[in-house]
């Protein structure tokens, strides 16, 4: 099976059972590229160094580019920037607090890992595990983000929905 969805219907989607964290001002595909914007003065549970760096900065903007899809896991290259200050790493302290609003969307802890990247940092989103968490029966072979949409391609067999 193959599917194509523009990111604004998967996020339409997604914000049908609970809407985005609040943290989360924005989120947009400009071609191939994700764009996110983060208020980092409503992030919960960050920590300390989060909320020195909320108070100094505000609002983040992050870009994400698809790098690869293996393994069930997707990588994407990051970028983020803060008053046009580069921001990488504020991003390692958003690993918790974006893991702990997945775990509220009733998936899995641990979804999201940051890993340094020859340059700029990667982002892993263990994608196969968070679809096993809303259906069985669905293994998704390939992942790409191009022309503002998800490009999906899955086997399906024997298809179960679970909660």
């Amino acid at each position: 099976m193959q599917i194509s969805l523009p990111l604004d219907e998967a996020l339409a989607l997604a914000a049908a059972k609970k809407p985005l964290p609040p943290f989360v001002r924005s989120l947009r595909c400009d071609g191939s590229t994700i764009v996110v914007e983060v208020d980092l003065r409503l992030v919960p549970d960050g920590g300390t160094a989060l909320r020195l760096a909320a108070a100094a900065v505000g609002t983040v903007t992050a870009t994400a580019v698809l790098t690869g899809y293996a393994g069930g896991v997707a990588t994407f290259e990051v970028t983020a920037q803060a008053r046009s200050i580069p921001a990488h790493k504020l991003l390692n302290h958003l690993t918790g607090p974006v893991n702990s609003a997945l775990a509220r969307q009733g998936l899995p802890e641990g979804l999201v890992e940051i890993r340094k990247g020859d340059g700029d940092p990667v982002v892993a989103v263990r994608v196969q595990e968070a679809v096993a968490t809303k259906v069985t029966g669905v293994t998704l072979t390939d992942l790409a983000v191009h022309d503002g949409a998800v490009h999906v391609s899955a086997r399906i067999e024997k298809v179960t929905l679970l909660g």
